[in-house]
Formats: C-alpha cells, sequence, structure tokens
C-alpha cells in the first residue's frame, strides 16, 4: 500500500493563509494589551469618565504599590508628611462673656478616644491623607445618640459604597449612599457554644445634608441609617462623576516604567560583569589548558591575576566602548511620577544629583506649596464640616450641652440650628505655615506686633507657641487662662500661687 501526500487546492492553501495571518494579528494584539496594562483607553466610557470598576482596581493597585514600590511609597510619605507633619489647631471661637462653652463641646470631640482611632489621632488623619492617595475618597460616618448628642465618626471602606443616590432633579445633590458588604455575625450554636456565620448586608446611610422632614425607614427593603449620615470627600474628581479619583492614578504606569528601567539596567551591567575576556586558542585542547589556568588563578576571589599560555593561544578583554551602563537615563520616568503628585524629582529621588541643581530644586518647591496649602484646606473643611454637625447634636439632643433653636432656611428648606442668644459658632482650623522661615523672624515678628497694641494678649500667645512648634497649644493656652477664658499673665500667676500657699501655711498675716 503506498501512502500518498494529499493534495491542497490554491483555494485551500489561501485559506490556510489567511488563518495564519489571523492567529498572528490575535497574538499581537493580546501582546500589545499585555503591554498596556494599567493604562486607559481614551473613550472607554461613554461620558469620557472613568468607570467605577476601573477606579476600584486601580485603587487596589495603587494600596500594593505604596507599600511595595519605593518610588510611589516616598511620594505618598512626602505628601502625608508635608500635609500633616506638623499638625493642626482646632477650636471654637467665642467671647469672654459667651454664654455657653462651644469650645469644650468641640475639645471634648477631639478627645474622645473612640473618635481618635478613627478621625483625630495623627495616625488616623495619616491614613486619610493616604485613602486619598490610594481610593481618592473618604466616606466619615456619623454615629449619632440621639438622646446626647455625642457624634463617633467611623469610615466606611468605598469599595463597600456601590451606588451613590441623588436627586432626580439635581445630579448634584447628593440623598443615599447604598452600602454592600459581609458582616461577620457570632451566633448560638446546639453545643452551647458559638459560631461565626457570614452574612451579605444591604444598607442606606443619607447624606450628611440631606435632612428631610419625612424619613422613609426602609430602601427597596433594605434599612436606612437616618442617625448615621455619611460625609463624602472626593478628590480629582472627574466633571459628571461623583467619584473620587486617587491620586496615584496617573503616576502608577510611570513608576512601573522606572521600575522596568532600572531592571533592565541592572541587568544590563551583571551581563557585562559576567565576561571580562576573550580566549583564542587554535584548538580545543588548547582552549581547555587556558580555562584551567584562568580557574585556578581565580579561585580565591582575588583580582588582577597572569595567565601564561602558548603560542597558538591568546587573552584579551573584552571591549565594553559604546555599551550605556548609565542609571540617569531613566531620570524622566522618575519625573514623569513626580509631575503626578505634584512633587520634585529632587525630593522624590532623595538625591538631586548632576542635572537637578538646587536651584532648580528650589524653583519647583513653590507650586508644591502651593499644592500642600489647597490640600490643607481640604482637610480643614472636612474637620470644620465635622464639628458642626457636632455643634448641631448637641443642640438638638434632649440632653445635649448646648441650647439653641431648630429652624429652617426658607430658601432651600434645610435645617438650621442657632445657640441660644445668637451666640458665634464659628471654628478656627489653623495649619502651621508650610514656608521655611526662620524662628527667629518669625517671633521678632509677633514682638513687633504686640508694641502695636492692637492684638489681644492671647491671641499673640497663640502666635507665639506656633512659631515655636509647640504640640499642644491647646494645653499650654490653658496655664495662661482662667476660668472665664481671661488671658494672665504667667508671672502673675506665678504670684498669686506663691500668696495663696503662703496664706495657707501662716505665714503672711491675715487681716
Amino acid at each position: 500500500m503506498t501512502d500518498t501526500a494529499p493534495a491542497y487546492t490554491p483555494e485551500d492553501v489561501a485559506q490556510l493563509e489567511h488563518m495564519v495571518e489571523v492567529l498572528e494579528d490575535a497574538v499581537a494584539d493580546a501582546m500589545l494589551a499585555a503591554e498596556d496594562r494599567g493604562w486607559s483607553t481614551m473613550g472607554d466610557a461613554t461620558d469620557g469618565a472613568i468607570t467605577r470598576e476601573r477606579l476600584l482596581s486601580e485603587s487596589r493597585r495603587a494600596r500594593v504599590m505604596a507599600v511595595a514600590d519605593p518610588l510611589i511609597r516616598r511620594g505618598v510619605s512626602l505628601r502625608t508628611a508635608y500635609v500633616w507633619g506638623q499638625g493642626v489647631a482646632v477650636e471654637a471661637k467665642q467671647d469672654d462673656n459667651a454664654g455657653q462653652d462651644v469650645n469644650a463641646v468641640v475639645q471634648a470631640f477631639l478627645d474622645d478616644d473612640t473618635n481618635a482611632v478613627s478621625f483625630t489621632s495623627a495616625q488616623a488623619r495619616e491614613e486619610l491623607e493616604r485613602r486619598f492617595a490610594t481610593d481618592g475618597e473618604a466616606f466619615h460616618c456619623l454615629v449619632t445618640a440621639p438622646r446626647t448628642g455625642r457624634v463617633q465618626v467611623r469610615v466606611i471602606p468605598h469599595r463597600e459604597i456601590v451606588d451613590i443616590i441623588t436627586d432626580p432633579e439635581d445630579a448634584d445633590t447628593i440623598r443615599f449612599y447604598k452600602r454592600e458588604h459581609v458582616a461577620k455575625v457570632v451566633e448560638a450554636d446546639a453545643s452551647g457554644g458559638t459560631v461565626i456565620n457570614r452574612e451579605t448586608r444591604t444598607t442606606y446611610y443619607p447624606d450628611l445634608r440631606f435632612r428631610p422632614t419625612t424619613r422613609a425607614r426602609t430602601i427597596d427593603g433594605h434599612r436606612v441609617e437616618w442617625d448615621k449620615p455619611v460625609l463624602h470627600t472626593a478628590v480629582n474628581r472627574q466633571t459628571g462623576s461623583l467619584w473620587g479619583v486617587p491620586d496615584l492614578y496617573a503616576a502608577l504606569p510611570w513608576a512601573d516604567g522606572y521600575k522596568g528601567f532600572l531592571l533592565d539596567w541592572a541587568k544590563l551591567v551583571k551581563a557585562l560583569s559576567r565576561f571580562a575576556f576573550q580566549v583564542t586558542a587554535k584548538n580545543r585542547r588548547g582552549g581547555a589548558a587556558v580555562r584551567d589556568r584562568i580557574s585556578a588563578g581565580a579561585g580565591d576571589g582575588a583580582v588582577g591575576q597572569t595567565v601564561v599560555t602558548g603560542q597558538d593561544q591568546s587573552i584579551s578583554a573584552i571591549g565594553k566602548s559604546g555599551a550605556t551602563i548609565d542609571s540617569e537615563s531613566g531620570r524622566p520616568l522618575a519625573s514623569m511620577v513626580g509631575a503626578a503628585l505634584d512633587l520634585p524629582v529632587t525630593m522624590l529621588l532623595t538625591d538631586p544629583g548632576v542635572t537637578g541643581a538646587r536651584a532648580t530644586a528650589e524653583t519647583l518647591d513653590q507650586p508644591m506649596r502651593l499644592m500642600v496649602k489647597s490640600r490643607q484646606r481640604l482637610h480643614a473643611d472636612l474637620i470644620a464640616t465635622i464639628l458642626h454637625y457636632v455643634i448641631d447634636q448637641a443642640i438638638k439632643a434632649p440632653a445635649g450641652a448646648l441650647r439653641g433653636t431648630i429652624g429652617r432656611n426658607p430658601f432651600t428648606g434645610r435645617e438650621v440650628l442657632t445657640l441660644a442668644g445668637d451666640q458665634d459658632r464659628s471654628l478656627d482650623v489653623t495649619f502651621p505655615d508650610v514656608d521655611d522661615a526662620n524662628t527667629a523672624e518669625m517671633v521678632k515678628a509677633i514682638v513687633e506686633a504686640a508694641g502695636t497694641e492692637l492684638l489681644p494678649e492671647l491671641t499673640l500667645a497663640r502666635l507665639l507657641l506656633q512659631a515655636l512648634d509647640v504640640e499642644d497649644v491647646d494645653e499650654v493656652l490653658k496655664l495662661v487662662t482662667d476660668a472665664d477664658g481671661n488671658f494672665i499673665y504667667p508671672a502673675d500667676r506665678a504670684a498669686a500661687t506663691s500668696q495663696q500657699d503662703a496664706v495657707r501655711d501662716g505665714d503672711v498675716p491675715q487681716d
């Protein structure tokens, strides 16, 4: 039996060639898709906005990069340090003869241990700034006790907020946040012990500014937590979108590029150092002899060895002229990471280098400082908004610490709370100046301002403490004020205390 090759018609060959071309195109598309991972294609969303799914995906990636990638970690740490490194001072403005101590309510909220965990401590504030870098937004849930007015702040993970419900006639007016999360529930079992079960829960939270007169208990059968309003803070928000965009969103692809460049550079240097010499021999036996001599000479790891070869053998160093081993060639990639984070590359790389002169660093420093002040104003507005809510609840609650009246704005219909006697309830949220001003010059300016006698002593004392970078300004000011909040010079207080001690000990006769 004779085997014969299958016969192919020209049409079969053409079809096979077409299939090969299709497969090659598919492989090329797959390779391009792999290279474009981390980048967004323009026009992915119908309205030009980045989809929520893409934001959550990049947020997860940013969280890892903020810990694992040195460049990203450095950038986030720098921004956080500039925003929160000098702390913040918070107090309520009030006159010496104010009827109610609003500042006491504010300070009690700030000193509450349960709020320190999630909002008021230095760690919580730094975590909030890092959350803006990796998530682009924060959801603060204000758990309120209706009877006492006590407010506890809790942070809802942004991935658990699956929808934002707005006014059907006004997309900028938010009404509810829909939350879906898996809760761990401890339940009793048949043996008298306990077991942990997981259940998926759906809950609706009202926006902090949405306080209607009629309040539904449920939406689509799910509970509405009216006593737990949510304040949503979003950064880098796109036009037409309610979701925030992480600060790191634009930096991640370039950080990947810089990392890839350094890996390739390290491989190049390693490759150049692996082969140092080239040996030429007329036959295999001569090559083996030279190899043995080289191995014997380099066995102890020493350098500068001498190899003696025969006439038919030669050894020479491999030329490296033209090989590029300059790691500074990747600096533009790092500059793009700095541009995305509004940071000078000289600070990002912790080394000015040859091309990054000090003058260049100082030129770029001012825009960065303006960025820091802008972010500090965002935090100041967030703190003030929550504290105004705290004051409102202290007025509304039956056992609240403040007295006042409840009304409604005739134009907006929103609830308005006023302190008794129309007392001022404004707040001061002050960040120290981020400029590198000389401490001596600042103290001199404060002393000169005191000479004008136009500023109260208590204000001058606060400015002086801030200039000297005292951590807890409010605690120090308590030492120079009386029970009514009036300023007392430390020398006068010390003299009065000394006289009281003398009277108590009987050293001074009493009239």
